[in-house]
């Protein structure tokens, strides 16, 4: 595992169990960096009874069982050395000073992550493809007349796109201050949408295409009472 990967995983860990992931994995480094000096590593870096122990010590009273299973299973951290009737031992999967610069590089990082909040709302605008259809909404709005291919994919924008827009807008509204750029694109493709729409609604559309197009379909449904 490379090291921005092993960095993916504390940090969703991290997001996942706060302060309490942090005290477990530098607990149990710590152990296994004091067993590794002592060179008694033979059964594993870390055992559980003796990582409960180092917890309590320190006035952190939890049961880390159960955040041990999912560092194993889920974000193969580490995995079992040893388990008998009355202990178990664990050894981390990937080097130890790997595994501790992560961590470390979290605690430096983390007062500057994004919050969360923040972070979903840009994400769920970028899904939207902001830029495309500021740039869509655009040329459609200084056209002179709209095409039937304009008016469709104004339609599927208008049902589909546009309410996820004003639903991203109204969340974003409430940190004004960090996302005045993002609340500012939502309204300028609003604004355009309108224009679009006014067009629609005074019939400014290419009656040439769609005057074709009807005599394409009357000639399509003549042919089938032949």
């Amino acid at each position: 595992m490379e090291l921005s990967t092993l960095r993916t995983a504390i940090l969703d860990a991290y997001h996942r169990y706060g302060q309490r992931f942090l005290l477990v994995v530098k607990t149990a480094i710590a152990i296994a960096k004091e067993n590794r000096l002592r060179g008694s590593t033979s059964l594993g870096d870390f055992d559980y009874k003796g990582l409960a122990e180092r917890l309590s010590a320190s006035g952190f009273s939890y049961n880390p069982s159960l955040l041990l299973r999912i560092l194993e299973k889920e974000y193969r951290l580490i995995e079992t050395s040893y388990k008998s009737s009355n202990q178990r031992w664990y050894k981390f999967k990937y080097d130890v000073g790997y595994i501790e610069t992560a961590v470390n590089s979290l605690l430096i990082d983390k007062e500057d992550l994004e919050d969360p909040d923040i972070a979903i709302i840009k994400i769920q605008l970028t899904s939207l493809r902001p830029k495309y259809w500021f740039n869509r909404l655009k040329n459609m709005s200084i056209k002179e007349k709209l095409s039937k291919t304009d008016i469709k994919a104004f339609e599927k924008f208008s049902f589909s796109v546009l309410p996820k827009f004003v639903k991203i807008l109204k969340h974003a509204e409430e940190y004004e201050d960090t996302l005045i750029v993002e609340i500012n694109t939502i309204k300028e493709i609003i604004q355009l949408a309108q224009l679009v729409a006014e067009k629609v609604e005074y019939g400014n559309i290419n009656d040439g295409e769609i005057y074709t197009n009807d005599i394409m379909l009357k000639k399509s449904q003549d042919a089938q009472h032949i």
